[in-house]
């Protein structure tokens, strides 16, 4: 390898990545981001606020640029019925899957760290998305209620809690509060 020094991140660096990357798709949870941004009314898409956030997933994971094929989608969010938390148990997500960037890049060892670690890289690094992306999440993927009223307003009076595609800290999902009416990403999860 050149003499190089390696980082635990480097996919160059190690065997398992090297030997995923010619043989199949690495194994675990794909990160994308749609192609369209959406002001904060994202409850406009579905019957609720949840299904709605489904919907531009399933739409956006059709122009999706991951290298992987799977089926099951769900958004990078939280809502009142749903969050990123409660996965495992509402939707069976393996919580012991890894969780890559679209080009296959690890982001997280496994799912469950998602909740309290540091990712490995950002959401840009990963290459998922260099834009601000609406999560409506606190630290620790809890539903921040006020995120546009529930994802129904669009306007400049309120606010909706965005995500730092730059940031590798536990904040990286709940970074700012964003006027309703600005135009963000949705990042979402193929499994």
């Amino acid at each position: 390898m050149n003499g190089k020094t390696c980082s635990s991140e480097d996919k160059s660096c190690s065997a398992n990545e090297i030997l995923y990357s010619h043989i199949s798709t690495p194994p675990g949870i794909y990160l994308y981001s749609t192609q369209k941004s959406f002001q904060g009314n994202l409850a406009a898409y579905g019957p609720d606020l949840q299904i709605s956030l489904m919907n531009i997933c399933a739409e956006a994971r059709l122009f999706a640029q991951t290298i992987s094929n799977c089926g099951n989608v769900l958004p990078l969010t939280a809502s009142p019925t749903s969050s990123v938390s409660s996965y495992t148990t509402d939707f069976s997500l393996d919580g012991t899957l890894p969780i890559r960037g679209a080009r296959g890049e690890l982001i997280y060892d496994q799912w469950n760290l998602i909740l309290s670690s540091n990712p490995k890289l950002s959401m840009s690094e990963a290459g998922v998305t260099t834009e601000k992306f609406w999560t409506f999440a606190t630290t620790g993927w809890g539903y921040a209620s006020s995120s546009c009223v529930n994802g129904t307003l669009s306007d400049n009076a309120n606010v909706g809690i965005t995500g730092d595609p730059n940031d590798i800290g536990l904040s990286w999902p709940s970074f700012a509060s964003d006027t309703c009416d600005q135009y963000r990403k949705v990042l979402c999860i193929c499994y």
